[in-house]
């Protein structure tokens, strides 16, 4: 009996722990079943928020991008804009001292310090003045308008000194260039008895002045621009080609080649020249190849500051001690 009741025992115990075993599978089956039905929507909406912090980012880049590439176009305009504007300034610089040349020439008779004697008999200019004999109180072709032929026809009326043609009615004077024909009914005589009256006085600096205004020896054309005819016949006087502070042959020792290859170094007047180092000048010369090995521009830069001072007399006097320049 016992025996019987015992075994009853155990089999009325043993579905109670498979029992707990089925709940237990149960529990961890419902627990994963929740983790990929309700953990995998929190990764998806993780997901799709990272998604969209990386877009943003790569808006907030492009952006960036683009304003860079703005401000990168914006830099070069304005450098390109720095470098037209500097060679613009160079070039008024260069403007500059020429107009200040002339004036300086103008205000200082060119720096030339002739003086004409008062006298209308006397055939020469002062030799005090620095350029004794340079000009002639007969020669008529230092008035703006009147060249070789109309100096002739001049003569033969009678108008022979800067004396004689200052006293000249231009009436008078447009009576006489009629009567020698029709090719000097161009020529407008207006001017000529001041200009000749400015020379008779020695006054070179007004007699310049007055004939970077005319124009031909017109009064109504001229704007101070046109060369002054006195200026250009004493420089060649003294050797001199050019007045122009751009002629950089005036230097003994340049030629145009080397003109040409100063230009295109930015060297384009005497006053450029002038501040030139002569080491400077050999690098362009070298630059230019063994052709120019010879070329010794050791006093180019003096002679420039001369021609650029108008100091025509020292100019001539240290050209005659130079060869080619050196």
């Amino acid at each position: 009996m016992n025996h019987i009741l015992l075994h009853t025992s155990l089999l009325g115990d043993t579905p109670c722990w498979w029992w707990w075993i089925w709940s237990l599978g149960a529990m961890i089956l419902g627990c994963l079943i929740c983790r990929f039905l309700f953990g995998g929507k929190d990764r998806t909406e993780e997901i799709e928020e990272l998604k969209a912090e990386r877009d943003r980012y790569h808006s907030s880049a492009t952006k960036w991008e683009t304003d860079y590439k703005s401000l990168k176009y914006q830099l070069e305009e304005a450098q390109k804009n720095e470098a037209d504007l500097r060679a613009a300034l160079q070039r008024c610089e260069a403007d500059r001292q020429t107009i200040q040349y002339q004036l300086d020439t103008a205000a200082a008779g060119a720096g030339l310090g002739i003086a004409a004697g008062l006298d209308g008999d006397d055939k020469s200019v002062d030799a005090d003045g620095g350029f004794g004999g340079l000009f002639t109180n007969d020669n008529l072709q230092i008035i703006e308008g009147v060249g070789p032929k109309i100096e002739g026809v001049l003569h033969d009326a009678g108008y022979k000194t800067w004396t004689e043609l200052a006293a000249a009615d231009v009436d008078a004077l447009r009576g006489v260039l009629a009567a020698a024909g029709s090719r000097y009914k161009l020529a407008d005589p207006t001017s000529w008895p001041h200009q000749a009256s400015l020379a008779a006085a020695g006054n070179w600096d007004e007699l310049i002045r007055y004939q970077k205004f005319t124009d031909g020896g017109r009064e109504t054309t001229g704007d101070f621009a046109t060369p002054s005819k006195f200026e250009k016949l004493a420089a060649k006087k003294m050797g001199f080609s050019s007045t122009n502070p751009n002629d950089l042959k005036v230097v003994e020792g340049i030629g145009p080649k080397i003109e040409g290859l100063f230009k295109d170094a930015g060297v384009n007047t005497w006053s450029e020249l002038a501040a030139t180092s002569t080491e400077r000048m050999q690098e362009i010369l070298t630059a230019a190849g063994d052709r120019y090995r010879l070329a010794n521009p050791a006093t180019w830069a003096q002679q420039a500051q001369l021609a650029a001072s108008g100091e025509w007399e020292k100019l001539s006097a240290l050209q005659a001690q130079l060869r080619g320049g050196n």
